[in-house]
């Protein structure tokens, strides 16, 4: 049951260590040991998120690999590995780094914080003695971690702007999850429902499936970001005015080609 005393206390625990954690890395300065810590988140995220195949060798002799594992088949599956991508990849400067490392800061905070607070796995399993519960729950704690330490740690600022990249990384979300459904289909096997394109993960709210799921995101992400910038960025640096200075440069643009 969702909300129960584990699950309430889980939340409180796992945001405070969070909390804690962001906030002991802030006295972190050097480059390199930022890209550590980043490394560190997910490595320990992936490695959490497998640790079930030997787990379950270990415990029962045999082991069965879940498709989730095999491939992305959920939205924070894919999260996980860009997390890993983007602390791996030297050049962290580039345009392309960039934009990846924005869809995986915001993407990968959202989908941690909506599994933390509706966590399906847990409500099928209500209990943190399964490892397979716990090891879900401890891995989007930790990808939670490093996606919210590419904003902490310098790597991504939160800008209005950043919602032009995200739009770009849910059309590959959306890209993935057509072939992936295409894929098991075409082998024989029932859809997964890979990133919850073909129905809603909650059968009340069919709105909630994976369209349902992105507009939303760009919904809160355009408010949060724009509120941030009203409170974090002087006058004449906003999102607004940036918007201004492009339409102006392109009338000016324009009155030049016509004369």
């Amino acid at each position: 049951m969702l909300f129960d005393l584990t699950h309430c206390l889980y939340i409180g625990i796992s945001l405070v260590i969070t909390a804690g954690l962001l906030w002991a890395f802030s006295f972190i300065k050097e480059q390199k040991y930022k890209d550590l810590v980043l490394k560190l988140s997910g490595v320990i995220t992936v490695i959490l998120h497998i640790s079930c195949m030997w787990v379950d060798f270990l415990t029962t002799g045999t082991s069965i690999t879940p498709d989730n594992i095999l491939f992305p088949i959920y939205f924070c599956n894919l999260m996980m590995w860009l997390l890993v991508i983007c602390a791996f990849i030297p050049n962290k400067q580039s345009k392309g780094w960039k934009w990846v490392a924005i869809f995986t800061a915001y993407g990968g905070t959202l989908g941690a914080l909506i599994s933390l607070f509706y966590p399906d796995y847990y409500l099928h399993t209500p209990s943190l003695a399964n490892w397979g519960v716990l090891k879900s729950m401890l891995s989007h704690s930790t990808m939670l971690v490093g996606c919210l330490y590419m904003f902490t740690g310098g790597y991504v600022k939160i800008r209005v702007s950043n919602l032009i990249p995200y739009c770009g990384g849910l059309v590959g979300v959306l890209v993935i999850g057509h072939v992936l459904n295409a894929l098991f289909v075409a082998c024989g096997l029932p859809s997964p429902n890979a990133m919850f394109l073909q129905h809603s993960p909650v059968p009340d709210v069919p709105f909630f499936n994976g369209y349902g799921i992105g507009l939303l995101m760009i919904i809160l992400l355009f408010l949060f970001t724009m509120v941030w910038e009203f409170a974090a960025c002087p006058k004449g640096e906003r999102w607004y005015d940036k918007l201004a200075e492009m339409f102006k440069r392109l009338k000016e643009r324009t009155s030049g080609r016509e004369q």
